[in-house]
């Protein structure tokens, strides 16, 4: 189910920033596998005490294991190489990204909702589990980004999302 959670929330962001920005459909595919590579490999290096132990685990994504740092850093990077090689303008980068960061806040309310199914609790926080609060957190975001210029809706993810993790993390 963790899975499943995980694809749907990729189907669903897709799908809003390309409504967004069509243009979005031309960068989404490498931006999405840099970015799972990236989520994947951030998670092993923070948790390498295990994964050190256990190297049949490193490729056993559908245990969970899926870091949104790392995701955000290997997408960026494949973003950057994709717009420069297909030459796109300063607005096309602009609206594209700001796109992609108005998706980014619903498709991770989506995947927390996999983390709960997965079976990580954890503590609670006003009364419910932490990953039901980002989710409730990531769809308000979600909503305050909408009717915004494409750089202040990067800005605000990024700032946004800072300040959920932060206010969050102790709670993990």
């Amino acid at each position: 189910m963790y899975g499943f959670f995980i694809g749907l929330a990729i189907v669903v962001g897709w799908s809003v920033a390309e409504k967004i920005e069509p243009k979005v459909g031309r960068v989404a595919p490498w931006v999405l596998v840099l970015g799972l590579i990236g989520a994947r490999t951030w998670h092993v290096v923070d948790m390498w005490s295990y994964y050190s132990q256990n190297w049949s685990q490193i490729l056993a994504v559908w245990n969970g294991g899926m870091s949104i740092w790392g995701g955000l850093i290997g997408g960026y990077v494949a973003f950057q190489f994709t717009i420069y090689n297909l030459q796109f303008t300063k607005k096309e980068k602009w609206e594209s990204i700001g796109a992609i960061a108005t998706a980014l806040p619903l498709a991770q309310a989506i995947g927390r909702i996999g983390n709960g199914v997965n079976g990580e609790f954890g503590n609670l926080v006003f009364g419910i589990p932490w990953w039901a609060a980002e989710a409730m957190l990531d769809l308000m975001l979600f909503v305050l980004l909408r009717g915004r210029t494409p750089k202040w809706r990067v800005w605000i993810y990024l700032v946004g999302y800072g300040l959920i993790r932060f206010f969050l993390q102790p709670y993990r």
